[in-house]
């Protein structure tokens, strides 16, 4: 796997560069101080992955992210900074890791080799259905939940799209309010047993969880409300009125998808 790395700091950069060095697989095409010759060398030398620095002078890595998506969709984003306040927007970036300085070698090693194993897995195909019941299917095979409160979890992510979730704001929505002390640790069970679950599909990188900030990648999802959103007809046309029927939560978004097709069949 070929992977680039981008740090500011030289020392950061030599010693990030020999930890990438005796992982077996691993091939660092080049290693830069400074975004723009890093991405001028990416788009000729598409890599598999890289490594990037945040703050750093004239353009930080968010923004480098951002580009080096924009050439090549399928390359895998790992941040490794000094500061834990960017971690949510770079998940929102589908960042695949999030490591703080100071790091070790093991922490690279085990951020690299969960990159092979998402390069192995890149043909996967997550459909969700929103009209009518909720169900997901990895690969066209139906995804099975330890409980049902999963699923409504992962239903609700999907509902609110990119927008991030707090522990009050899914209790409200799930528990209708009921914020006590046995139904914030049940909460805490249902997110557990939800991440292993997504993480036995191969699929766990889209969760995005960070300090009390929970979401998905929805990027990563086939989805026929988000068809819907982005205005395919064929979507359009096959809401029947009917979304996420098994969850009363879900009431304002039909009312919200009726308005759109109503107004899509005047």
């Amino acid at each position: 796997m070929k992977i680039i790395l981008v740090d500011d700091d030289f020392a950061s950069l030599r010693l990030i560069t020999g930890f990438c060095s005796m992982i077996p697989d691993i091939v660092v095409s080049g290693s830069f101080s400074n975004a723009e010759d890093a991405f001028r060398f990416a788009k000729a030398n598409p890599p598999d992955a890289a490594i990037l620095d945040i703050i750093m002078p004239v353009q930080d890595g968010i923004t480098l992210a951002d580009r080096l998506y924009e050439t090549n969709p399928d390359i895998l984003i790992f941040f490794a900074t000094a500061s834990e306040q960017f971690a949510l927007s770079a998940f929102r970036r589908r960042a695949v890791s999030y490591i703080t300085k100071p790091y070790s070698f093991s922490d690279i090693f085990e951020a690299l080799e969960r990159a092979k194993l998402l390069c192995s897995r890149k043909q996967l195909h997550i459909r969700v259905r929103t009209f009518g019941h909720f169900d997901i299917f990895v690969n066209d095979t139906l995804l099975y939940f330890p409980r049902q409160k999963c699923k409504e979890l992962l239903a609700f992510f999907v509902d609110r799209r990119s927008g991030a979730a707090t522990a009050e704001q899914i209790i409200d929505a799930l528990w209708e309010g009921r914020y006590d002390d046995s139904v914030r640790a049940y909460f805490h069970v249902v997110l557990r047993d939800l991440k292993k679950t997504l993480k036995c599909a191969g699929i766990e990188q889209l969760l995005i969880c960070n300090r009390n900030q929970n979401a998905i990648n929805p990027t990563m999802l086939d989805c026929d409300y988000y068809r819907f959103l982005d205005g395919d007809i064929s979507a359009i046309l096959e809401f029947n009125y009917e979304y996420m029927v098994d969850y009363s939560w879900a009431e304002p978004t039909v009312a919200i998808l009726t308005k759109k097709k109503q107004d899509f069949v005047q």
